[in-house]
């Protein structure tokens, strides 16, 4: 299957917004549709975010790609976040996941990234094998995630801890 991986502009947001949504729904990941919008409309219009890649057989979407930005000093600085990595269920086992981290692996070097992380649901074992063998591997560690908080219950967090602002 021939496949092109191109760039994203705001043009394409609505069809973004369709494969993301079928791959959380895949996945089983919780999510509000107003803030995935959003989420897409400001990493579209912000190259300094990240960036997003359909993959296209015959001008069709088959899938997309996202990769955002984090800065880490155990890696050296910039390393790229594989937050996403879609391919339509029709077009699976075709190769078309491992030519996107081709993609995006040529995408971080010519930018100096030097390291790529994701994050694979605990369910979803194919993924696990298709990202180990593609030459990821699985770090001794756990992720933990605190959604910030409006200020006053983080005031009231503070107070309850005996810390003051």
């Amino acid at each position: 299957m021939l496949v092109s991986f191109r760039p994203c502009s705001p043009k394409d947001h609505a069809t973004l917004l369709k494969f993301i949504i079928a791959y959380y729904r895949f996945d089983k990941i919780p999510f509000n549709r107003k803030d995935l919008a959003q989420g897409v409309h400001t990493l579209l219009r912000n190259l300094s975010l990240g960036k997003a890649w359909l993959m296209e057989s015959q001008k069709k979407p088959v899938g997309y790609a996202i990769v955002t930005y984090n800065f880490d000093l155990e890696y050296g600085g910039m390393e790229a976040m594989l937050t996403d990595l879609y391919v339509d269920k029709r077009c699976r086992n075709k190769g078309i996941g491992s030519l996107a981290l081709y993609e995006i692996e040529d995408f971080c070097r010519e930018r100096g990234i030097r390291t790529i992380e994701l994050q694979v649901q605990h369910h979803n074992k194919s993924a696990e094998t298709f990202y180990r063998k593609a030459g990821l591997r699985i770090l001794p560690r756990k992720v933990m995630l605190l959604e910030v908080r409006p200020e006053e219950v983080a005031r009231a967090h503070r107070a309850s801890a005996g810390k003051r602002r």
